[in-house]
């Protein structure tokens, strides 16, 4: 059984950080750093901090995710102080608003609102199709469904990083049956767009080209990995990841060769990343 949650400790913790931010905040005696941040200045904040957490949770690393999960809480809090000192919204509207939204979302846990004991299935499928029912009511009642178009209703196209924009713009056009059947199909397609991309990097095309024919790939990449069921992000991530782990087995080898990775040139760094691969393709099949 999880342990059970103290309600007052949390209080106390979340209410002192409350308040630490909005002393920051003090017109008179806070930080003056704090005080010239806008919700504009802090987006960058708000990804990089995300990013972060992100890079610490797969492998998970229990004492880094502790940190950063407090800096991307700081961002939450410091913009929830941005929007109070501006009259519009507190702290406690926002944890209140996702009290109620996390609830509404899952009537098979907690019932519907007017009747708590009337719990929904909870078969993964209907929960899914549940959660989405209340989402649509939520934004019909919020006035977020009136747009122009169906991409533009369920904001498809405001979700950053790119690859993320291109999975829900999937996701809504599979919606109305404008999809690939299956990955082999996406797959296809994707060498298509691989082919078209050559023939334009061929014919020495202009760079708008060049970007536009990237561009494709790149979206297909994204749908690929939708179907795949794989979320591209993270899959990049750990691509780059990878990459860097590698790399630093190719400098260890190098150390003991006694070279120098910035002046060995690129046929000796092409061998040293071939033994850097050989080696964990066997500490791989060690564990």
């Amino acid at each position: 059984m999880p342990e059970k949650i103290d309600s007052n400790e949390i209080k106390a913790a979340f209410g002192s950080l409350c308040e630490t931010i909005a002393a920051l905040r003090h017109p008179v005696t806070g930080c003056p750093w704090d005080l010239e941040q806008t919700h504009g200045t802090l987006r960058k904040y708000m990804i990089e901090e995300a990013y972060e957490a992100v890079d610490v949770m797969e492998p998970v690393n229990y004492q880094k995710l502790r940190e950063e999960l407090g800096d991307v809480l700081l961002q939450v809090v410091l913009n929830a102080q941005l929007a109070k000192d501006a009259g519009q919204f507190t702290i406690v509207d926002v944890v209140r608003d996702l009290d109620a939204k996390m609830k509404r979302r899952h009537p098979h846990v907690f019932g519907d609102q007017n009747n708590p004991n009337a719990k929904s299935s909870r078969e993964k499928s209907d929960i899914k199709t549940k959660w989405e029912e209340v989402k649509q009511q939520e934004k019909s009642q919020s006035g977020d469904a009136v747009a122009k178009g169906i991409f533009d209703q369920l904001k498809a196209g405001n979700i950053n990083p790119a690859s993320r924009m291109a999975v829900a713009i999937g996701k809504v056009a599979k919606s109305i049956s404008f999809d690939w059947n299956n990955s082999e199909d996406v797959f296809a397609q994707l060498e298509s767009e691989i082919a078209e991309l050559k023939q334009e990097l061929n014919t020495n095309s202009s760079k708008s080209n060049i970007v536009a024919e990237l561009g494709d790939v790149y979206f297909c990449l994204s749908q690929l990995s939708r179907h795949l069921d794989i979320d591209p992000e993270v899959c990049a991530v750990d691509g780059n990841k990878k990459f860097l782990s590698r790399f630093r087995t190719l400098e260890n080898i190098a150390e003991k060769k006694g070279l120098d990775v910035k002046t060995a040139g690129t046929a000796q760094l092409e061998e040293l990343w071939k033994e850097a691969k050989k080696i964990e393709k066997s500490n791989q099949k060690n564990r």
